[in-house]
C-alpha cells in the first residue's frame, strides 16, 4: 500500500454560515486515502472546538491524525471563502493560527523518513517557524517522492519560499496563473510555456511537471514526453478541493507506474468529479466515478 504523508495547513473554509474542513495538504491526504493509499497529515490545530472537529473528521476520512499537534496559544486555521460569477473561489486567509507554528517533532520526522510520498505547498511556510520545521521534515524524507502543489495564495508567499520549494520537489503541480508568476520570479518570461517547463525540469531536477488547465484538463511534462489531456465537462457545484483531488489521483497513478496519458486522464476525472460535489473531501465512490466517466463529455483541447 502506498504510504503518503502530507505536510502543512489544515483549516476550515467558512462559506456563508457553514464551515467545511479543508487545507490543501489535508484534502490531498484524504483523497489519497480514498484512492487506496495509507495517508497521514502533519499539521497543527488549536485547542478549540474547530481543532477537536478536525481530529474527529480526519478519523472519519481514514486519515492518520496522530501527527496533528495541538496548540494552546493559537487558534485552528480559518479561511473566509467567496465565489465569483463563474464559481471560482477567493480566499481571505486568517493569520497567526496554529499551523503557522507547526513543529518538526521526532514523531513527524520519523514518519516522513519512511514515507513513499511527501506532499507540501507554500501556504504553511508563510511563517518562519513553520517554514523551518517543514524544511527539517523535507530533509528527513530521503526515500520519498517529494510532491509540491505550489498553491500560491497572495500575499502568503515570497520568491524565496517558491524557489526553495522548486529546489526540493521531484513532482511539481501548478496552474496556468502560477506558471506566469514563477516565470516572472525566475526571469524567464521570454520562454513559451513548454520551453519553461523543460527549463524547470532541468534546472530544478524534477521528474514531472504538471500544469492544470481548469475545465480544459492538464499538461504533464517530463524531459522526454509531453501529454496534453482534455478535461471532463461537468456541472460545477464548487471547485474547493477539486485541485487537491486531482493532485492525489495524479500521484497515486504516477506511483503505480501507469503511462502518463492514463495518469493525466485519471487525475482529470477525479478532479472534475469532486467539483460536482459539495465540500472539499466528498466521498469518492468508485462506481459513481466510473459512471461519471461514461456519462461526461471530454473538453476540447
Amino acid at each position: 500500500m502506498l504510504d503518503v504523508v502530507a505536510v502543512g495547513e489544515v483549516l476550515w473554509d467558512i462559506i456563508g454560515a457553514e464551515a467545511h474542513l479543508g487545507g490543501a495538504p489535508f484534502n490531498f491526504a484524504a483523497h489519497c486515502c480514498q484512492l487506496g493509499a495509507r495517508s497521514a497529515i502533519v499539521s497543527r490545530v488549536g485547542r478549540d472546538e474547530l481543532g477537536d472537529r478536525v481530529l474527529a473528521r480526519a478519523g472519519e476520512l481514514g486519515v492518520d491524525a496522530s501527527l496533528i499537534q495541538c496548540d494552546a496559544e493559537h487558534p485552528t486555521g480559518r479561511v473566509r471563502v467567496t465565489f465569483d460569477a463563474e464559481g471560482q473561489p477567493a480566499f481571505d486567509i486568517c493569520t497567526e493560527v496554529a499551523y503557522d507554528y507547526l513543529a518538526a517533532t521526532p514523531e513527524a520526522v520519523a514518519r516522513v523518513a519512511k514515507a513513499d510520498v511527501v506532499c507540501f505547498g507554500t501556504l504553511a511556510q508563510r511563517h518562519p517557524s513553520a517554514r523551518q520545521s517543514i524544511a527539517e521534515l523535507l530533509d528527513a524524507a530521503q526515500r520519498a517522492l517529494l510532491v509540491c502543489d505550489l498553491n500560491l495564495r497572495p500575499p502568503h508567499y515570497t520568491p524565496e519560499v517558491v524557489r526553495d520549494a522548486l529546489s526540493r520537489c521531484c513532482l511539481l503541480k501548478l496552474n496556468e496563473a502560477e506558471v506566469r508568476v514563477v516565470q516572472a520570479m525566475l526571469e524567464c518570461e521570454e520562454l513559451d510555456e513548454d520551453a519553461f517547463l523543460l527549463h524547470l525540469l532541468q534546472a530544478c531536477d524534477l521528474e514531472l511537471a504538471c500544469v492544470t488547465l481548469g475545465a480544459q484538463g492538464c499538461i504533464l511534462r517530463t524531459r522526454r514526453e509531453r501529454v496534453v489531456s482534455p478535461g471532463y465537462a461537468c456541472e460545477v457545484v464548487d471547485t474547493i478541493g477539486s485541485g487537491d483531488a486531482f493532485a492525489a489521483a495524479l500521484v497515486v497513478k504516477y506511483r503505480e507506474g501507469c503511462p502518463l496519458t492514463e495518469v493525466a486522464d485519471f487525475a482529470n476525472l477525479v478532479g472534475a468529479y469532486v467539483a460536482t460535489q459539495r465540500g472539499a473531501t466528498p466521498f469518492i465512490n468508485p462506481d459513481a466515478l466510473q459512471a461519471f466517466a461514461v456519462q461526461t463529455q471530454r473538453s476540447s483541447t
